[in-house]
């Protein structure tokens, strides 16, 4: 009896769920100003003097990034190079406007965000972060793009594991780094101008690792995005037009 609270709670939120489900099969209408950017409307970003620290218990000590000034550019490929807890991840979601900084700017275009700026400007990037969750049916995606999903997987080499019929992948039982390569092909299917990517080479064999470097970047870029990535791989560095180096949430060029 004491437990019952707790299973309506659940069930309510099994229930919404469930109606959640129901919404985005259905597909969710959305004004032509919600619609995404295309590549070309990407006028660059910066970062101005901006600094993060996550929120602890008082007297306690915790990572701060910053201060950080950093632009990027359209159409450029720009590598972040740092250590485990250097705060490459950190500086992602600053850019990509999902965490707001404490001190300084964030501009999009030479002009500063304001919070009620925020949501259309996230709307310009697409990201696959190490922490990725991968959905069988692409919500959002228009069936006009479901023949681009066919060609990207024979592209990206894995048309031979899952197929993308209807909406949905037909199998995610694939090995990890295969799963960060269908995570690529839903960012791309975004049609997002900026594609932001935190180690997602990691994982794959050599071969197919070259190729993301060597071609598959360059192609994108070719394509009109821009990309931002985390990356350790320093034998393909020549594959970035710029690189910049974290350390202890600072960022330098060498």
């Amino acid at each position: 009896m004491g437990s019952l609270p707790l299973f309506i709670e659940a069930d309510i939120a099994v229930d919404n769920l469930k109606e959640l489900e129901r919404k985005l099969d259905g597909g969710i209408r959305t004004k032509p100003s919600d619609h995404v950017q295309s590549t070309a409307s990407f006028s660059g970003m910066s970062l101005s003097q901006v600094e993060f620290q996550y929120p602890t218990e008082e007297d306690e000590t915790t990572f701060k990034l910053g201060p950080i000034d950093l632009a990027i550019n359209p159409r450029e490929i720009l590598f972040i190079v740092g250590g485990n807890g250097s705060g490459k991840s950190t500086l992602l979601k600053l850019i990509t406007g999902l965490y707001y900084p404490d001190r300084g700017q964030v501009l999009s275009g030479g002009r500063p965000l304001s919070e009620e700026d925020y949501e259309n400007y996230r709307q310009q990037f697409s990201a696959v972060f190490t922490d990725f969750y991968l959905f069988d049916r692409l919500y959002g995606i228009s069936p006009v793009s479901w023949a681009e999903a066919d060609r990207l997987l024979e592209w990206l080499e894995i048309s031979k594991k899952t197929r993308f019929q209807e909406g949905r992948f037909t199998n995610l039982n694939l090995s990890t780094g295969q799963r960060k390569r269908l995570a690529l092909i839903a960012a791309i299917l975004e049609e997002r101008a900026v594609l932001v990517f935190d180690e997602i080479a990691a994982d794959q064999d050599p071969r197919f690792r070259r190729r993301f470097y060597e071609e598959i970047l360059p192609e994108l870029r070719n394509l009109g995005y821009t990309i931002v990535a985390v990356t350790h791989d320093d034998r393909y560095f020549s594959s970035a037009d710029r690189i910049l180096f974290m350390e202890e949430g600072r960022l330098t060029s060498h």
